[in-house]
Order: structure tokens, then C-alpha cells, then sequence
């Protein structure tokens, strides 16, 4: 019996063939053409991701980079008793100042002619564990006073405010400790702040050999019950006299600002320990009302009108230390740095139209009055002419 194998023919296998081919050919190609597809995606995905990404580390390079700012403050002044004119560079201020990644801060500040000197102003690092919180460690202005804590690109006069030069000045290294509450009923502005630390004690110049076994102090509170009005107490404990002599002063004062009109008044009551000094007083006072020009085309953008009064009692600042006796020895009383003295200043100032380096050209005339004598040479009548530019 013959069994007939069933045998492809060789077209069909041919054909078989082209089959497999062909669907392998077809699956490669969609593999191919998938891939392809995917490799595009994530091109796109990658070039998105790239624009993205460069505004934010330019935002992130701005917000590091440090900020430099400073002001120059010349001025000429003449003093009609003594029949006699000068001029001084009072500031040449620079500052350098940034934020810091992890929640922090710095500042830097020198016055490369305060009074003819270079001085360090501020050297501080900052962290803020929040918003609200901030602590620095450095040196800085003592919180304490309202004029007395302004920076010179704020004053609004020539010459600093009794209180500011005199009574009220301090700057030291310590730490210092700040809360902001933010509470307002529109929420753009804080209700309360309040700073306060602990320093050397009048140490600026030798930190290294500062001990100090005493607790020197300082805290100013701003309380602001409604928008245009500011209320700010402060008290200040330190020593003075290369630590022999210590004081306590206690400052009250209260600001008004709604659109062209600042009002300001203050108080300040100064108290030595052990009888070292009588117990000074000192106030200020002051008015300005800021009219603006609005022609584009005006070389000057506003004018102010200014007025202050102020009042300072006999004060020792104990740098000159204590008065000695007749006999050689050294008396617990310190010696008078400044008698007691009236002043009454009136002025003008023109703002220049300049968006890039604001400049104020300042006219003030200062009148003083010393009941008991004693005034010095460069604080009598006098006229001042000042132009002080910020960058």
C-alpha cells in the first residue's frame, strides 16, 4: 500500500515565507515608529522642563545676589557769630546686605567718612526660623528711639535730632531677637513688632576683652492701632564709662504719616546709677509737610517744608570719664559732654527727579539756645546747605 505524503509545494512555502516576513517587517516597523514617538515625548518633556527651570534659577540667583546700596552727604555750612563757613563729607556710606539660603540674612556697613573717619556701622548675620521670627548676632543699632534708630538716607534734616546724636545714640555687638505680629484687618500691614536683645555694653572698639558681667539691654516696641499712626516705647540698660558707670533710659514717642504730612513727637528720660549723673531730659518734635510736582518735565519732583524743636538737658556720654578733684583724685560724678540746650530748626527740601539715584537738596536753619553757656563750637546759629544722593 503506497501512503502519499502530503509535500508543500515550493510556491506555497514561498508564500509562507513572505507571510512571516512580512508581519515580523510590520511589527518592527510599528516597534520602530513607537519609539520614535516616545523619544520625541520626552524631548519635548525635557525642553519643557529646561524653560521651566531657568526663570526659577534666575529667581533664585537674584534673590542671592547681594544687594549694594550706600549714600553720599555733602554739606556746606555757615555759622553767623563767628563770621566763618565750612564744608564737610558727614557720610560716605556703603552697605552690602542679602539673604542667605536656609532662612538667613547679613549685613555689612562702613562709613568711609563719618566725621572725617572710617567706621564700622553694622556687621550682623540673621536666621529666621519663620516669617515672623528673625534673630541676629553682630554688631547694630540698639533697638531703642525712633530718630535714633534711623539710618542717615532717613532723616529728613541736615543735622540728627538731639536725641539722635546725643542722648539716644548707641550701637553695639550682641544679639538681638525680633517678632512681627501680623493681625490687621486687611492683612498688608503688621500691628505689632518688637525687638529686643542683649549686648557687650559699650564696647565697640575692643570686643575681644569684653566680659561683661552685668545685663545690658535694649527693647522698642512699635504698636500700630490704625494705618497712618505708630506708637513707640523703648527702654535701654548699658554701661558706659568703660564699664564704671551705668545708665537706664526709658523713650516714649509716637509718629502720624498720611500722604504729604509727617508729625512726630518724643520723649526721653535718662536716669544714672549711683548719682554718677543728674538725670537728663531730651525731647523732639517735628512737622514736615511734602508738596509734589507733578509736571514730568521738572527738574525737581517734590518740595517739603520742615520744622523741629527740640531739648536736650546737661548729658554725659562717659567717654571723657569722670571729673577729677582738686586734689588729683577721681570724683564718682562724670564729667559734661553736653550742656543743656534749646534748638529750633526750620528748612526746605527739594527732591531731584531722578528714579535711578534719588537726591535731596537740603536748606535748614538752626537756631539754638544755651541757658547756662557751654556751646560748642560747631553747634551754634548756623546755616546748612546739604545734597545727599542714595544708590
Amino acid at each position: 500500500m503506497n501512503i502519499t505524503t502530503f509535500s508543500p509545494s515550493r510556491s506555497f512555502r514561498l508564500l509562507l515565507v513572505a507571510v512571516a516576513v512580512g508581519v515580523v517587517g510590520t511589527a518592527s516597523a510599528q516597534s520602530l515608529e513607537e519609539r520614535v514617538a516616545l523619544l520625541e515625548q520626552q524631548n519635548r518633556e525635557l525642553m519643557q522642563r529646561q524653560t521651566e527651570e531657568k526663570p526659577m534659577a534666575s529667581e533664585q540667583k537674584s534673590k542671592y545676589t547681594p544687594k549694594v546700596s550706600g549714600i553720599l552727604r555733602g554739606k556746606y555750612e555757615y555759622q553767623p557769630d563767628m563770621d566763618a563757613s565750612r564744608f564737610e563729607v558727614r557720610n560716605a556710606r556703603v552697605s552690602f546686605s542679602g539673604a542667605l539660603p536656609l532662612k538667613s540674612e547679613y549685613k555689612l556697613e562702613v562709613d568711609l567718612c563719618d566725621e572725617s573717619q572710617i567706621k564700622m556701622k553694622d556687621a550682623w548675620v540673621r536666621v529666621n526660623p519663620w516669617k515672623t521670627l528673625r534673630v541676629s548676632l553682630g554688631q547694630q543699632r540698639m533697638p531703642f528711639s525712633i530718630d535714633a534708630h534711623r539710618n542717615p538716607s532717613a532723616q529728613y534734616f541736615a543735622n540728627r535730632s538731639f536725641i539722635a546724636k546725643q542722648v539716644g545714640d548707641m550701637r553695639d555687638v550682641g544679639m538681638q531677637v525680633g517678632y512681627t505680629f501680623n493681625s490687621s484687618a486687611d492683612g498688608n500691614r503688621p500691628v505689632v513688632v518688637l525687638d529686643a536683645g542683649m549686648f557687650n555694653g559699650s564696647n565697640l572698639d575692643n570686643q575681644k576683652s569684653a566680659w561683661n558681667s552685668d545685663f545690658c539691654y535694649s527693647a522698642r516696641l512699635q504698636w500700630y492701632p490704625v494705618k497712618s499712626l505708630a506708637i513707640v516705647p523703648s527702654i535701654q540698660h548699658t554701661a558706659i564709662a568703660n564699664r564704671e558707670a551705668h545708665y537706664t533710659s526709658v523713650d516714649f514717642g509716637a509718629y502720624y504719616e498720611n500722604g504729604p504730612l509727617h508729625l512726630e513727637a518724643e520723649y526721653l528720660h535718662k536716669s544714672y546709677m549711683q548719682s554718677a549723673f543728674s538725670d537728663c531730659n531730651a525731647v523732639n518734635a517735628m512737622a514736615i509737610y511734602k508738596m509734589p510736582i507733578k509736571k514730568d518735565r521738572s527738574f525737581i519732583q517734590s518740595v517739603s517744608y520742615l520744622t523741629r524743636y527740640d531739648y536736650m538737658d546737661d548729658h554725659s556720654n562717659g567717654k571723657d570719664g569722670f571729673v577729677k578733684n582738686d586734689d588729683g583724685t577721681v570724683s564718682n560724678r562724670l564729667a559734661v559732654t553736653d550742656y543743656m540746650r534749646h534748638r529750633m530748626t526750620l528748612g526746605l527740601t527739594f527732591a531731584v527727579r531722578n528714579p535711578y539715584f534719588p537726591t535731596d537738596l537740603r536748606l535748614n536753619y538752626e537756631k539754638y539756645w544755651y541757658p547756662h553757656g557751654g556751646a560748642k563750637e560747631s553747634e551754634q546759629d548756623k546755616l546748612v546747605a546739604e545734597i545727599m544722593i542714595k544708590f
